[in-house]
């Protein structure tokens, strides 16, 4: 099944509408809570609004919540049809859902409201849809020009991306690989030097021992 969208990338069928419907109502017990918070802090008497401000809250939070939540349901039933029925997501699945929810729901309170309630879901989906993709698309990377695969394909791929992997390369090409691996650094050289002077006085130092010992005693010899 095609993908097209980027909120196509959500839950497999079976699990979306769970999972619609639980975010649902979490954004509309929080939303309705803050609401809800201030307008029963604002709406109660003095003395006693932060009572009535808790009071709205319980009571008014989870039914907006649970209202969201069939809203999440229905909507995401009907997008699963659809997906089911076209073979693939794009993003009239999410328009004709918004469509069809908005008039089920409202289908008791006649035609006409039913018509209008469709409408105004077809639009409000249709408005994040057409932000959803222009924010993709300003997301996105540029789409290379042509002056770009140009560069790309004058470009050797071999090359070393620094300056110092050139200098490098040349010294491969002018054979000063081998002297560079061949002869230690000059620090090398001074330890080595330093190395063998005191190898040298060390045998000086024993070879005077041994001829001394062989004065003291004749049978050293």
């Amino acid at each position: 099944m095609p993908r097209q969208h980027g909120m196509a990338d959500r839950e497999p069928c079976p699990w979306r509408i769970v999972d619609d419907v639980g975010g649902a109502f979490c954004m509309g017990a929080i939303g309705g809570g803050i609401w809800h918070t201030v307008k029963g802090f604002r709406l109660a008497p003095a003395g006693s609004r932060l009572q009535g401000s808790f009071s709205a809250v319980q009571a008014r939070a989870p039914v907006l919540g649970g209202q969201f939540a069939v809203w999440g349901g229905l909507f995401a039933c009907c997008d699963c049809t659809l997906t089911s029925i076209r073979q693939k997501e794009d993003p009239w699945n999410s328009i004709v859902s918004g469509a069809v929810t908005g008039g089920v729901l409202a289908a008791r309170a006649g035609p006409r409201e039913m018509a209008s309630a469709a409408v105004v879901g077809g639009v409000l989906l249709a408005l994040i849809e057409g932000m959803g993709i222009m924010f993709t698309k300003m997301m996105a990377p540029p789409v290379p020009t042509a002056e770009d695969y140009e560069r790309a394909r004058l470009q050797d791929p071999t090359a070393p991306p620094t300056a110092g992997g050139m200098s490098i390369l040349g010294n491969v090409m002018g054979g000063n690989v081998a002297s560079s691996t061949t002869s230690p650094p000059p620090s090398t050289l001074d330890e080595m030097s330093s190395a063998e002077t005191t190898f040298s006085t060390e045998e000086k130092s024993q070879s005077e021992t041994e001829s001394s010992g062989s004065s003291w005693f004749g049978f050293g010899k």
